[in-house]
């Protein structure tokens, strides 16, 4: 059996990269910085009011985070989640609740019980945004 943790020998991430930083001349840079890119995807939300998009969540599954946040930062208003449980974790294994992750993303979440909550909050954001213009 192979011992698992065998220690890097190479700053690269494959024999490929490693064979090819090899070939080229030293001005070519391997992985200086990361480069920003967006999927082209349509997005459909479960409620719309106005400007704000109200999605309802029981889970999220793989890759949601991800497009959330790239949903958030395309559209033009406010993305609200209702979660079912906002003590339910992102992911098994992991020890973010989607709550949490609303909060660090920094969404607003609500459930079905505090309806009443999103409404005020909903309320809340108008009158600001009446207000600033």
């Amino acid at each position: 059996m192979k011992p698992r943790n065998k220690k890097k020998d190479s700053q690269f991430r494959s024999g490929l990269e490693k064979a090819l930083a090899e070939k080229l001349p030293k001005e070519f840079e391997y992985e200086p910085a990361p480069v920003p890119y967006i999927m082209k995807r349509k997005y459909i939300p479960d409620f719309v009011y106005q400007n704000f998009y109200i999605e309802c969540k029981g889970f999220f599954r793989a890759g949601d985070t991800m497009k959330y946040k790239s949903v958030r930062d395309c559209i033009d208003g406010e993305l609200i989640f209702v979660l079912s449980d906002p003590n339910k974790k992102v992911r098994k294994g992991s020890k973010m609740t989607m709550g949490q992750w609303c909060e660090k993303e920094n969404m607003a979440h609500f459930t079905v019980k505090n309806c009443d909550e999103l409404m005020k909050y909903i309320k809340e954001k108008q009158h600001e945004n009446s207000s600033n213009t």
